[in-house]
């Protein structure tokens, strides 16, 4: 097979673990590898023809395009060019609209609100003027959000609202006039600055770890310095795990639970979840299960394709 990486901003200059491991196992695995980067890569529209190029020729059809969407502003654009491969018959995964929805946390949690999944108590605000009514909803600490962070870059607590209001004015902040929601959510004590990463490809859980937040941060992110430990999750964590990964429409994703007085909550959706700290922590070869399901997927599609061509061949005989 020959298999695309869709990789974007973050990964310009040097690939991202995650992505290397991927490329490894892949290689591994007896197929071609190619390394597509946004920035090299550009649409042509012509004479009612569309085509994706790259060093000023079209870009050839693959097996298969896993995209590793490492971008932290506004998906929309992004996106686009992931449905472009779409577009183009490629199959790709995970899809543009998965990756747009995981990515808009509002979405994210809209979804999650509509199919009855836990989650804490969440304000979305446009505007730090409504900040005072918003905190009747809450008690101190919080924690803030931006609308596109990952792996734990625009997290912050707030111990009060003296220290709320600038971090609250800070993330708010119009860049290039355009002013980008957050989120404020409930800080829940008793994880203890715990949390478990989920892995999920297709309808599996096939790794759980359990990311502690190093001394004096409250972020268990393996990257922010989080120590990690292969855990087994529950049914409920599994069936709750799956369940919103599915209903993002996602193929690979990484989700994010907190164990509470009042069962697990999802505090993450991730469609760029790393590889390098949960394989270190449950020995999972991760990277291995994503090529597999991408091997699945690959001969799947060709299976019905032939069955198509077949009952067209058919009827015109």
């Amino acid at each position: 097979m020959h298999l695309a990486i869709l990789v974007f901003e973050q990964e310009d200059n040097n690939l991202l673990p995650g992505t290397k491991m991927l490329v490894k196992r892949a290689r591994a695995n007896k197929h071609t590898v190619s390394v597509l980067k946004e920035r090299e890569v550009y649409i042509v529209f012509n004479d009612n023809k569309h085509s994706l190029h790259k060093n000023g020729k079209p870009i050839k059809h693959f097996d298969a395009v896993i995209v590793r969407p490492s971008f932290k502003s506004d998906p929309s654009i992004h996106a686009s060019l992931i449905r472009q491969f779409e577009l183009e018959g490629q199959l790709v995964i995970n899809t543009h609209s998965a990756v747009h929805r995981a990515k808009n946390k509002v979405r994210t949690l809209q979804l999650l609100h509509h199919y009855d999944i836990p989650m804490p108590r969440t304000v979305i605000i446009f505007d730090s003027d409504v900040l005072d009514k918003v905190m009747g909803e809450f008690k101190y600490p919080v924690v803030v959000k931006s609308a596109y962070g990952a792996g734990g870059s625009g997290v912050f607590i707030a111990e009060t609202k003296r220290s709320l209001k600038p971090v609250v004015e800070h993330l708010l902040r119009k860049r290039e006039g355009v002013r980008e929601p957050i989120k404020i959510q409930e800080y829940i004590a008793e994880s203890k600055g715990k949390d478990l990463r989920l892995f999920v490809v297709g309808k599996r859980v096939v790794a759980t770890m359990q990311r502690s937040a190093q001394k004096g941060d409250f972020r268990s992110n393996f990257h922010k310095g989080g120590s990690v430990k292969g855990v087994e999750p529950t049914e409920e964590e599994r069936e709750m795990a799956v369940r919103a990964s599915l209903n993002l429409g996602l193929d690979v994703s990484g989700v994010d639970i907190l164990r509470t007085k009042k069962g697990p909550v999802i505090i993450e959706i991730n469609s760029q979840p790393g590889l390098e700290g949960i394989t270190q922590a449950t020995g999972v070869d991760v990277a291995g299960e994503i090529v597999e399901y991408v091997e699945r997927r690959v001969r799947r599609r060709k299976k019905k394709l032939r069955e198509v061509k077949e009952r067209k061949k058919a009827t015109e005989g």
